[in-house]
């Protein structure tokens, strides 16, 4: 294989404004890809240009399993009824455009407990997503294994899954959200909606070979020596592989550097068990073992290093579910010194929510001395 002849798939999102002809514009961005949002009215009241409604970007990630993962924040009115969509074409996947709707309907006033302190009211809206793959009776239905096999969502933290009501048609159940009369008036509602397509023999098939070549050492035609083994280790890859999934292994690989001629790397600041399980990651898609704490941190410092960006991904989103008393502080000072903005904001959240216990530990003074700044931040948000 030829890495000069590869080229990442093309994702095609559409922004679609009234009045105004189709802009297509195209992103590859790894296996990401940003998508517009247009807003639709569906009261006569209510006009774009009285009423304008800010336009965030709804992100769409392919997933190692083959699903795709589709998230943004809809914003709504104070209007009773109105209706958004996002649509969005994963060519590679399956060829045809895919609509994402989120319908409000009409709201109520609803009366909080009588046991509540102070009297206060909420509203409660209902709403309704639904998917529709706009071409799902044309150039999908040749490909009944591109069709997705399964959808769900999450609304504000709320599980739904939708479910099948006409070919390449999916709809939620109404769901009721509950908000105050000020957070009515513009609503956001964060919204994640999943589409799983199943792989077929072929493609399991074709990522089992790959990842042979590596797991049995086949054909290598570059070997990775270890500096910081105890005993002579070394492991070997292959050049085309890495460089399409490394921007730093095809700058290595192709610029006249030594290793160009010699197809022989040294590893000096990565241990042996961590750089196996990157390249491991590189073929796969997945680690070889299952991560853990230990081993989260230091893959993800390779990942940075030689710029795995998915695998860098994966190893935050671990992260973020371990935070816990024992490690708060330790990984928000490792989050700091990595610019990792998601885990740092997470630790402090929890810093926060248990000062008392956090100040009683070895490791806050050791914050403290190591890093005042941050220790400093960490205080004035316990003390709010």
């Amino acid at each position: 294989m030829d890495s000069r002849l590869w080229k990442p798939p093309t994702y095609v999102a559409e922004k679609l404004n009234p009045g105004e002809k189709d802009i297509i514009e195209e992103k590859p961005i790894r296996s990401s890809f940003i998508v517009r949002r247009e807003r639709l009215a569906n009261t006569a009241a209510l006009s774009p240009e009285k009423h304008p409604s800010p336009v965030p970007d709804f992100q769409v990630t392919e997933l190692d399993d083959g699903s795709f993962k589709i998230q943004g924040t809809f914003n709504t009115t104070e209007y009773e009824t109105s209706r958004q969509e996002v649509k969005f074409k994963l060519n590679h996947i399956c060829p045809g455009l895919f609509s994402f709707h989120l319908s409000r309907t009409s709201y109520q006033p609803n009366q909080l407990a009588a046991d509540c302190e102070t009297s206060s009211s909420s509203f409660e809206v209902m709403v309704e997503i639904s998917l529709e793959n706009m071409s799902s009776r044309s150039v999908c239905s040749e490909d009944s294994y591109r069709k997705p096999t399964a959808v769900w969502a999450s609304i504000n933290t709320q599980k739904i899954v939708l479910e099948p009501f006409s070919p390449g048609q999916w709809k939620s159940a109404k769901m009721p959200l509950v908000s105050s009369p000020s957070e009515l008036q513009q609503m956001k509602i964060p919204c994640v909606l999943w589409i799983n397509f199943s792989r077929t023999y072929g493609e399991m098939n074709a990522q089992m070979q790959f990842v042979s070549l590596y797991v049995n050492q086949l054909n290598c035609d570059v070997t990775f020596h270890f500096d910081t083994a105890e005993k002579d280790e070394s492991i070997g890859g292959h050049v085309n592989i890495l460089s399409v999934r490394s921007s730093v292994f095809a700058a290595m690989f192709q610029s006249g550097m030594q290793e160009t001629n010699t197809r022989k790397v040294c590893i000096k600041d990565i241990k042996p068990d961590i750089f196996k399980q990157l390249l491991h990651y590189i073929y796969s898609g997945r680690t070889s073992t299952k991560l853990s704490e230990e081993i989260a941190q230091p893959l993800y410092v390779a990942a940075d290093m030689y710029d795995i960006e998915d695998l860098k991904d994966e190893c935050v989103q671990f992260l973020l579910c371990c935070i816990k008393l024992e490690n708060a502080i330790n990984l928000m000072a490792w989050a700091h010194v990595h610019s990792i903005d998601s885990i740092k904001e997470a630790t402090l959240t929890f810093v926060e929510s248990r000062g008392r216990e956090i100040c009683k530990q070895d490791d806050w003074e050791r914050l403290i001395k190591n890093y005042p700044d941050l220790s400093l931040l960490a205080s004035r948000r316990m003390l709010k």
